[in-house]
Formats: C-alpha cells, structure tokens, sequence
C-alpha cells in the first residue's frame, strides 16, 4: 500500500517541480484536467460499473452521502456567515471548501491504492450521486443566490453535460451487456491513464498564493473537510450498516480535500477565489497526511 501511495506522491511531486521549472505554458494544467474530465474518467467508470455486479447496498450510498455532504455545506455557510461574520462571498466560498471533496481526482487513485478496482463502485457512487449531485444542486443554487440574490434552476441543467456523469448513466443501463474487445482495450488503456495525469494535473495546479490572508477561515474550512466530515461519515456508517469495504470506500471519500470545481464556481459566480484557491492548496497539501492517517485508522 505505502509503495503505490509513494508512486502518487511523487507524481504530484513532479507536477510541482515542473511548474515550478515552467517547463511547460500555464494553461497545461488546466488541458490535463479536460483531457481526463473528458476521457480518461469516463472510461475508468465505464470499466468500472458497467461489467460489476450492482449490489442493492450501492444504492444505500447516494441518499447518506447527499445528505451528510449537504448538511456540512449549510452548516459550514451558517458558521462562517453568522458566526465568523465573513463576506457573502467568503461565506460561501468557504462552505465549498469545507463540504465538497475531489472525490473523483484524487479520491479514485486513493481509493485504487488502498482498496483496489473492486472499491471503485462505492467510491463512483458517493462521488457522482452525492458529492457531485450535492456541489450541482445545494452548491450551485447558494452560489448563485450569493450573486443575484435570487435562486435559479438553470444551473442544475449542467449537470447533465459532464462527461463521467454521463458516462456513469451509459454504464447503469449499460451493466452486464458484452461490449466487443477492441472497444473494452481503448477503454482499459485510457482508463489506465487516469492516475498518472491525475496525478501530475493536480501538483501543477498547486499554488501557495495568498495562503495565510483568511488563516482563521482557512484552518476551519480544512479542519471540517479533513477531520470532522471523514468522521461523521465514519460515525453514521455505523447505525446505518455497510459492508466494511463500503464503508472504508465512503469515509476515504470524504477525507479527501477540496474539490477544485469550487474555485470554478467562485470565479463564475465572482465570490472570493483567492480564498478558494487558497483552501484547495491546504486542504491538498495536507491530505497528503490526513489520508495515509485515516488509512491506518481503517485498516488497523
């Protein structure tokens, strides 16, 4: 397990020091992440879901992690309005950073390192019927309340354009069905790709400016993403019974660290990006700790 987990370390490692060397334009990171938005992650969760067995326990999933994801949302929104007295804009920026977790970039190849292909299932789940319903519906409806002071449906159409959550959809009605060989090896080598590009994408992507202007907001939102939704996870999958695969695959799922779509929509929505980017950079950098941490406390 720590030789695959050193594998993605230094890969990250290596997307850091080409960015820090500029080997490559600024917009490179940015071309990865679509690439793998656009084929590899399609591909890994076709292969993934389409020839499984669906167990009946998959579709427990979805209602328990909308539900948890969007609680901590609001909460983390009320906190930071109501009790911090942040901006509107911060407010909300600071509940993305706190709720919705990069659970398809970095918690696929986690989840792949520690329990292998046959964790994907559950971990496809959480992230596509609770983190990514959560951060298109709850997130993307108080973004835009926080801009136009009015709630509109129109956001939630994108939801349905993305790649892997289509993807998701072909393999659903899809499942169980002989798909011809030549097709299912493209699909298997692109869907091999994921980590490495995932990987390197994300160490390009980091960047430490403007860390510490909002340190005490910072440490929250990385405190209630890190450490306290991986343990209301942990708690509920307790009186709500999982298998233990299930369960080890849903609570490294929301350990991971801030989704980077949040500072998307903090930018579209013109709420505080520099405070977005601010906690994906932490929340990154430190679940390079938090998750080898909660991997140990999993498997004793």
């Amino acid at each position: 397990m720590y030789q695959v987990l050193a594998v993605m370390f230094l890969l990250i490692a290596v997307g850091m020091f080409l960015r820090a060397i500029k080997v490559f334009p600024p917009e490179t990171a940015p071309l990865l992440n679509r690439f793998v938005l656009y084929l590899t992650f399609p591909s890994l969760i076709f292969r993934s879901l389409q020839p499984a067995h669906l167990s009946p326990e998959l579709w427990k999933i979805p209602p328990l992690a909308y539900t948890l994801i969007t609680l901590v949302f609001l909460v983390s929104y009320f906190l930071s309005s109501r009790v911090l007295h942040l901006k509107e804009e911060t407010s909300v920026s600071l509940a993305m950073g706190a709720a919705f977790g990069n659970t398809a970039f970095l918690g696929y190849p986690f989840i792949l390192a520690l329990l292998g292909e046959e964790g994907l299932p559950p971990a496809i789940f959480f992230d596509q019927m609770g983190n990514f319903l959560s951060t298109y519906t709850a997130g993307a409806l108080l973004c835009a309340y926080a801009q136009t002071k009015r709630l509109s449906a129109k956001s939630l159409l994108e939801i349905i354009k993305l790649p892997p959550f289509l993807a998701f959809l072909l393999a659903i009605t899809t499942n169980g069905l002989s798909i011809p060989p030549f097709l299912w090896e493209t699909i298997n080598r692109l869907a091999d790709a994921t980590v490495p590009l995932t990987m390197v994408a994300i160490g390009m992507s980091l960047s430490a400016s403007h860390l510490f202007r909002n340190w005490k907001p910072l440490l929250l939102a990385s405190f209630i993403k890190l450490v306290f939704l991986p343990f209301l996870f942990l708690t509920c999958t307790k009186f709500v019974p999982f298998s233990p695969l299930y369960q080890k695959a849903m609570i490294i799922q929301a350990a991971t660290p801030t989704l980077m779509t949040s500072y998307t929509l903090a930018s579209i929505y013109n709420l505080d990006s520099e405070f977005s980017s601010s906690v994906i950079f932490f929340t990154t950098f430190l679940s390079l700790f938090t998750l080898p941490l909660w991997s140990l406390l999993l498997h004793p």
